[in-house]
């Protein structure tokens, strides 16, 4: 019987420390637990997005604004993008580093609440970014490197004819400044023309100011001037007159300014536009006169449509290259690179466009447009004031909202030089820690009120930083 007691002493010992053991481990298990849960929600806090409200955007937009959030530290420690490559080969894709720096230069939250509900309020990063947009910085000094390269040359002859086109060209600075830098023409005068397009008629507003930006620097060297044709599409029956008229007086049709009366979709045909005492209208396009209500308006002047693969074929033969290609159509752009087809885009070397809302562009995908144009060597960013962010090979899902925005694109077969220049440019753009871009004024309560919740899922997934979502393709 005494041998029961010590047994049960240390039996109880032991349970003691039993105790004991699977407590401590029971709560350092917590404690682990706890911690792994705080360093998710510190790493993931944006990333529930699933049930996002109206209210839950407006407090997440209200977070974006605020000093502590909008002062990023992203800059990429190292660059897969800007690693050695053959002229012409395709970039490498954006790391997942480099995705993160073109989103604190391009808020996609603001984008997201903004463009999603109301594109025309023009709020989005990507809009405010791109407005604008100033080239000089690689389009200029490309194309001085070739006026030196001319200027050089023992017979400026052998170069090759310069080749622009201009679709949608309006008052026509920009096609006559591509002209001017094109054919290092200096006696093609935007003050002058500014000068005609204003005698004995109003003017339109020009939204960029085109008319008193710097035009191309002409080497005062350059006795003759490099052949070159710039064509100039304006449907619009008072500005095409205008421009005609005064591209002659100047002797400006004979140097190279070719004004063509139509308008460029992609398929021919006509359409109808309207009477205007006014010249150089701005968004006055294709779908104008579509809208019933704008037919009992004047819509009364037929206009002949082109699709330019059927104007290259007759007019520009051959497989020389298309030095330029500006596109400004009012949500037509991607039909006229539709149009164009392969034949002529793969004979491009630098194309603009615009993105946007209108037209066309409502059911369209930029990134079927991106990807196509990438199939024929073609890069394309985001340009904006000096500043390029890629979106070959750097897609993100956000991008896919409709917002006005302008996009730059090189051949990286037909330029290779171009494309090198341009993607420093972007690496360079990279380097800046931050961009206060989009916050020049404060999200309006309009923007933050009524969210339908589809527009809200649409948010919720182009604010998303899963991988997966956030380089998706559609929103819808």
């Amino acid at each position: 019987m005494n041998l029961g007691i010590p047994l049960r002493r240390r039996r109880t010992k032991s349970l003691s420390l039993s105790y004991i053991s699977k407590a401590s481990a029971f709560f350092l298990a917590v404690a682990i637990l706890v911690i792994l849960i705080a360093l998710y929600h510190h790493q993931h806090s944006l990333c529930h997005f699933s049930v996002l409200s109206a209210d839950s955007l407006d407090m997440l937009i209200n977070q974006e604004s605020s000093s502590a959030y909008r002062k990023p530290d992203r800059v990429p420690t190292h660059s897969l993008s800007s690693t050695a490559r053959k002229p012409g080969e395709r970039p490498s894709k954006c790391t997942v580093e480099e995705l993160f720096v073109v989103r604190d230069h391009l808020r996609p939250l603001v984008c997201a609440a903004s463009a999603i509900k109301d594109p025309c309020l023009q709020k989005c990063s990507i809009t405010i970014a791109t407005k604008c947009p100033d080239t000089s910085n690689y389009l200029e000094e490309y194309y001085k490197v070739l006026q030196k390269q001319y200027l050089k040359s023992s017979e400026p002859n052998e170069f090759e004819s310069f080749v622009g086109l201009s679709i949608g060209c309006n008052k026509g600075f920009d096609a006559l400044n591509t002209l001017r830098m094109g054919t290092f023409d200096g006696s093609l005068s935007k003050e002058e023309w500014k000068t005609g397009m204003l005698k004995d008629g109003e003017l339109g507003n020009s939204v960029c100011a085109q008319d008193t930006t710097n035009p191309f620097s002409v080497d005062m060297h350059i006795i003759e001037p490099r052949k070159g044709v710039v064509h100039c599409f304006e449907p619009v029956p008072s500005t095409v007159k205008k421009l005609k008229e005064l591209s002659k007086d100047l002797g400006y049709d004979k140097k190279g300014l070719k004004v063509i009366h139509a308008a460029v979709d992609k398929e021919p045909g006509t359409a109808f536009f309207k009477s205007s005492d006014v010249s150089g209208l701005e968004n006055h396009g294709l779908g104008l006169c579509l809208n019933q209500k704008l037919n009992e308006e004047g819509c009364d002047q037929e206009v002949e449509v082109l699709t330019l693969a059927n104007y290259v074929k007759e007019n520009i033969p051959g497989d020389g290259p298309i030095h330029i290609l500006q596109i400004d159509v009012e949500g037509y752009d991607n039909n006229v690179l539709l149009g164009a087809k392969k034949e002529v885009l793969e004979r491009v070397e630098y194309l603009e466009f615009e993105y946007n809302w209108m037209g066309p562009w409502g059911t369209q995908h930029l990134y079927d447009t991106i990807e196509t144009l990438d199939d024929l060597d073609i890069t394309c960013y985001w340009v904006g004031q000096k500043k390029l962010w890629r979106i070959t090979g750097c897609w993100q899902l956000y991008f896919d909202i409709h917002t006005w925005s302008n996009v730059a694109c090189v051949n990286r077969r037909m330029a290779p030089d171009l494309a090198e220049k341009m993607e420093e440019v972007f690496q360079q753009t990279l380097k800046i820690p931050y961009l206060e871009i989009g916050f020049t004024e404060p999200v309006t309560k309009k923007l933050r009120e009524d969210l339908s919740p589809r527009r809200a899922a649409m948010a919720a997934k182009a604010v998303s930083i899963d991988p997966d979502i956030m380089t998706a393709k559609y929103l819808q």
